[in-house]
């Protein structure tokens, strides 16, 4: 018998054979605000465990996998909540003990494509727009900031980081996504993926997690936590931020400093 569903606002989180299906469901493009990545993290906490072998990250949603975190919580109020609850996805997903998935479709911007960044395996349908938009907002995406030159190196990630929006295609060509299939196809690719590891070793899954997972995590959460540090410092309480915000929201070009 499958283990019964259990929702949460807009995490449901479905666990059956070993697999761990956890779907973003905040409509209308999944943006991830405090609540929503306090849910996720909990989710991910919840399937840590020997008798997972495979999670897979996957949107209910039509046209977006995550258009990003919620540009109010980038304010001086919310700042520090949105950076802890960003921090400790990063460090979940870098240490969890089961193979991670990502399937994602259409919008995957900002703090949406930084998960799946931190998978182990993205699966994209050919929909996919991948991007970091946070420099126009008058910020910059951390955990991007220190996994994409590792993944793509320095002069593709910069592009990315100062904005540029890839396609698909572009995304596995650069590296950052597994596997890309057509947008009807993803949802079956990726439960076929998903069930063939869930047949391997959990014994042997587990030690490939952590061998892979051993150095490489302490470092990126390093100098995650160093970019962070930068972020509070200098964006959080600069003029530039709060005008990237309210011109976001009141749909018009900032007005930047001179500084």
């Amino acid at each position: 018998m499958p283990a019964p569903e259990k929702s949460s606002v807009s995490i449901t989180v479905r666990i059956q054979d070993g697999i761990a299906q956890i779907t973003l469901d905040r409509p209308p493009l999944n943006v991830l605000d405090v609540e929503m990545l306090r849910r996720l993290n909990d989710a991910l906490r919840e399937c840590d465990a020997t008798s997972i072998r495979v999670v897979v990250l996957s949107s209910a949603l039509p046209y977006a996998f995550s258009a990003g975190v919620e540009v109010r919580d980038h304010r001086a109020g919310r700042l520090d909540a949105m950076l802890a609850e960003v921090r400790e996805n990063a460090r979940l997903l870098l240490t969890l003990k089961p193979v991670t998935i990502a399937a994602i479709h259409g919008s995957t911007l900002g703090g949406g494509a930084e998960i799946a960044l931190l998978c182990d395996l993205v699966l994209a349908a050919d929909d996919t727009v991948f991007g970091f938009p946070e420099i126009k907002l008058g910020a910059f995406p951390p955990v991007a900031a220190v996994c994409l030159s590792e993944i793509c190196g320095g002069p593709r990630a910069m592009r990315l980081l100062l904005g540029e929006s890839i396609t698909a295609a572009a995304a596995q060509a650069a590296g950052l996504v597994t596997q890309v299939v057509p947008t009807a196809e993803l949802s079956e690719t990726v439960d076929r993926v998903a069930t063939e590891l869930a047949a391997c070793s959990g014994v042997a899954l587990r030690a490939l997690t952590s061998a892979t997972r051993a150095q490489r995590a302490p470092a990126l959460l390093q100098r995650l936590d160093a970019a962070m540090a930068t972020y509070r410092a200098t964006v959080g309480p600069s003029r530039d931020a709060e005008e990237g915000i309210n011109a976001f929201l009141e749909k018009r070009s900032p007005a930047w400093s001179h500084r």
